[in-house]
């Protein structure tokens, strides 16, 4: 069961790093509307209950990435529900100082990590259905 959720999990964010590599100031115009939202400290639960299912990963060489990964996601929920407030602050200010090349580069920073986590966790999962 585990390896579903990986794989799928995986499958999502190597579905998200292709839009945000397809269109990433719509991605990035987004993340800003969310980030100004008023219910984004919710985010942070939603990184926790996310991360906490691949902290269960292990035994493998990416089983033990993977593992870390959840536990980056499990650590971080916290701050964003505690700090949502400056979290925001932080992001929105820091984006606003930016111009368009700047805010693409950040973007796509960002979804050729999603996609090396995917692939990783897409991977992870697949060997150990013995694909």
């Amino acid at each position: 069961m585990l390896n579903i959720y990986i794989m799928v999990f995986g499958a999502f964010l190597l579905f998200m790093g292709g839009i945000e590599v397809l269109a990433p100031l719509r991605v990035l115009s987004l993340w800003q509307r969310w980030i100004g939202h008023r219910l984004f400290f919710l985010h942070g639960a939603v990184l926790i209950a996310t991360g906490l299912p691949l902290t269960c990963a292990g035994g493998s060489t990416t089983g033990r990435i993977i593992f870390f990964l959840g536990l980056l996601l499990v650590f971080a929920g916290p701050f964003i529900l505690v700090y949502a407030d400056r979290v925001r602050a932080l992001f929105l200010g820091a984006t606003s100082d930016m111009d368009s090349s700047a805010a693409r580069r950040l973007i796509l920073f960002d979804a050729v990590l999603r996609i090396v986590a995917g692939l990783l966790m897409v991977y992870s999962s697949a060997s150990s259905f013995g694909f």
